[in-house]
């Protein structure tokens, strides 16, 4: 009997020894994984970037960076691995106050699409070290806001709500050079442009001034056209009536000379004639 619970005693400490040394395999296979050796995919659409660290107390310093695609394999406590979409991204933003060069105030709501150049992943990685969710939040916003501010300065009230478009192109040409200083390539911008109530009112007071303008002109060129009408009938009939009086007078006069007229010529000399030679 002793021996038998000898026997189970012994099993038991072989199967707590077994127990733990598995647990200890796993948990350096873990620690080992966690900081020695790791294997990461980098799908299609995406590009990484690796970057070797010199000192993992101080991650300032990066060596040897590389761009990488597909499998890789690294060591964590050396090596960071960064991944960056190269699809078209957007980004939208919520109200953004810009002065025009008058000191109106404007609100813009900025969205953009972009991507990545990947000739430019390097660079984007060396002066950022961030995901491109946390660039936008950051970097991406504040140039973003100083690009808007600086063109609606160069533009007044008026013309700004004239020339939007105008307004967008010198946005975009600012906001391309300073996305493209860090990697990015800016596709498509539209400041959803928010016009202050009181220049609307402006506008709609200048619309009605203009249209009664425009209706006054009408009114006075039919006037003027309607008189130049009335003229024209008043000097038809009297050139008709002059016509007319003038007919009845020489009418008359032939009359006249028929019932007065005896049946005689004049004689000039021995002969009678109708008309005097007035050259003999």
């Amino acid at each position: 009997m002793p021996i038998e619970e000898d026997k189970k005693v012994k099993k038991g400490r072989k199967k707590w020894k077994f127990l733990l040394v598995l647990l200890l395999i796993i948990a350096i296979g873990g620690i080992f994984s966690k900081f020695f050796m790791q294997i990461k995919h980098i799908p299609s659409g995406y590009i990484g970037i690796k970057s070797s660290i010199g000192n993992p107390l101080d991650n300032s310093v990066d060596y040897d960076i590389k761009l990488i695609k597909g499998y890789v394999i690294f060591m964590p406590l050396y090596t960071e691995i960064t991944v960056y979409p190269t699809t078209i991204q957007t980004a939208a933003y919520d109200s953004i106050k810009v002065n025009a060069l008058d000191g109106t105030e404007f609100i813009v709501k900025p969205r953009i699409s972009y991507l990545l150049d990947e000739a430019k992943a390097k660079l984007l990685y060396q002066n950022n070290k961030k995901s491109l969710g946390e660039i936008n939040t950051g970097y991406l916003k504040e140039i973003i806001a100083h690009s808007y501010t600086t063109a609606a300065g160069t533009f007044s009230s008026d013309s700004l709500v004239s020339n939007k478009n105008a307004f967008e192109i010198e946005v975009s040409k600012t906001l391309a050079a300073k996305m493209s200083e860090i990697g990015l390539i800016l596709k498509n911008t539209n400041s959803n442009l928010q016009i202050p109530q009181k220049i609307k009112d402006i506008i709609a007071l200048r619309s009605q001034t203009l249209q009664n303008a425009i209706l006054a002109e009408d009114r006075k060129k039919q006037a003027e056209a309607e008189a130049e009408i009335q003229l024209l009938e008043a000097r038809t009939k009297s050139r008709e009536d002059s016509l007319k009086n003038s007919a009845m007078t020489n009418h008359a006069i032939q009359k006249m000379f028929i019932e007065k007229w005896d049946g005689k010529l004049p004689v000039y000399g021995d002969t009678p004639k109708i008309y005097k030679n007035i050259t003999e």
